[in-house]
């Protein structure tokens, strides 16, 4: 037998947190690179730069989100610090998911949306969820 039981699973995030929609103006930060999250990010509107701090100084622009994209999901599964910092490139609305609240909204269609990590099948349907908010 076992001296003792190690969990091979990272605790998961709070899972019971509501959808949270947020309005950044043209180069707000998000969150920044080496923090803890606890919510996974869709693009509802507008543009998200995803920046990576380099160690001799300076950033990499690692991707550009549009409407439909969905980041911040890696840290937050696995709870691990967020691997690059994310700022509005325009104005822009975000939907933030708790971990349930993402699986609920990928679907049975949308696993093969997140292994692929394309985006969301149904963009519009942030802007019909931001509306019922």
């Amino acid at each position: 037998m076992a001296d003792r039981v190690v969990d091979l699973v990272p605790p998961l995030a709070s899972t019971s947190q509501a959808p949270e929609t947020l309005h950044l103006n043209a180069g707000e930060v998000l969150f920044e690179q080496g923090t803890m999250g606890d919510l996974i990010y869709v693009v509802a509107e507008g543009e998200f730069e995803i920046v990576r701090e380099l160690s001799g100084g300076g950033e990499e622009l690692v991707k550009v989100a549009r409407p439909g994209d969905y980041f911040g999901e890696f840290g937050v599964l696995f709870h691990l610090p967020r691997s690059a910092t994310v700022r509005a490139g325009t104005d822009a609305t975000v939907i933030g998911y708790g971990v349930q609240a993402f699986r609920d909204r990928l679907g049975v269609g949308g696993l093969g949306d997140l292994i692929a990590h394309g985006p969301l099948q149904a963009a519009d349907r942030c802007a019909q969820e931001r509306s019922a908010l």
